[in-house]
C-alpha cells in the first residue's frame, strides 16, 4: 500500500517537474535536530545542496546551525548562523559568500487531524562586497497526514508551504522590499520517530525571474 502510494506521488511530481522546464533546479537537503532530554533545548542544523540545474552546476551551499527553547508545546524562540557559498549560473569561477545571522519564532496549530505551521525569521545578512542588508520572512505551511501506521510508528504525508522574504534594512526597504517567494509542495515518509524522507517541488518567485527546484530532504531526529 505505501509503496504504491509512494510511486504515485513520485510519477505526478516527475511529470511536473520535467515537462521541458529549462529553470529546474534540484535541492539535496540534511535536517539534523537532537533534543537535550529533560529540558526544553533543541539543536538543529541543516546542510543544502543547491544546484542550478537537475544534478549539476552549483547555485548554492548553505549550512545552518542554531538553538531552540521551546517556550510552550506551541510556541519556539531560537536563534542561528548560517554560511551560504553562492555560484552564478554556469559562472563558478566567481562565487562570493555570505553569513548570516537569525532569529526565529516558530508555532503550531491542530486543525482536525492536519498541523498548521508559522515561522516568523528575521535575518542579519554579511555579503562579500555588499552593504548590511536584513530580511524579514514568514512561512506558511500545512501537514497533512494521508496514511499512518501506528504500530511501527510510521505514517505518509503531504505537505504545502508559502514563504515570503522581505527586505527591511533601511536602504532595501525604501527601494526594494520584495526579495523572493517561495511556493512548494511535497509528500513525505516517516519511517520511525527518528527519520522521514521527504520529496517535493517548489516555485521561486524573484523580482524578475521565478525558479522551479525539484527537493529531495532527510530529516533526522536525536537526543543527548
Amino acid at each position: 500500500m505505501i509503496k504504491t502510494i509512494l510511486l504515485f506521488i513520485t510519477i505526478l511530481f516527475s511529470a511536473k517537474v520535467f515537462s521541458n522546464n529549462p529553470q529546474l533546479g534540484s535541492w539535496y537537503m540534511y535536517y539534523g535536530n537532537t533534543k537535550v532530554e529533560n529540558t526544553k533545548w533543541n539543536f538543529n542544523y541543516d546542510i543544502q545542496n543547491r544546484n542550478h540545474a537537475f544534478i549539476t552546476d552549483l547555485n548554492q551551499m548553505l549550512l545552518r546551525g542554531s538553538v531552540q527553547y521551546v517556550w510552550f508545546d506551541n510556541l519556539t524562540v531560537g536563534s542561528g548562523y548560517a554560511f551560504v557559498h553562492t555560484e552564478q549560473f554556469e559562472k563558478p569561477d566567481n562565487p562570493f559568500a555570505e553569513n548570516r545571522i537569525f532569529q526565529d519564532v516558530l508555532t503550531n496549530q491542530k486543525i482536525a487531524s492536519n498541523t498548521l505551521k508559522h515561522r516568523f525569521r528575521l535575518e542579519q545578512r554579511f555579503i562579500d562586497n555588499q552593504d548590511f542588508k536584513s530580511r524579514f520572512r514568514y512561512q506558511l505551511g500545512l501537514d497533512i497526514p494521508l496514511y499512518q501506521n501506528t504500530e511501527k510508528n510510521q505514517n505518509l504525508y503531504a505537505t504545502l508551504y508559502n514563504e515570503i522574504f522581505m527586505n527591511v534594512d533601511k536602504t532595501s526597504r525604501k527601494t526594494n522590499p520584495f526579495d523572493r517567494n517561495r511556493l512548494y509542495f511535497g509528500a513525505g515518509f516517516k519511517v520511525n520517530t527518528n527519520l522521514a524522507f521527504q520529496l517535493g517541488w517548489m516555485n521561486q518567485m524573484l523580482q524578475n525571474n521565478s525558479y522551479q527546484q525539484l527537493m529531495f530532504s532527510l530529516h533526522h531526529n536525536l537526543k543527548i
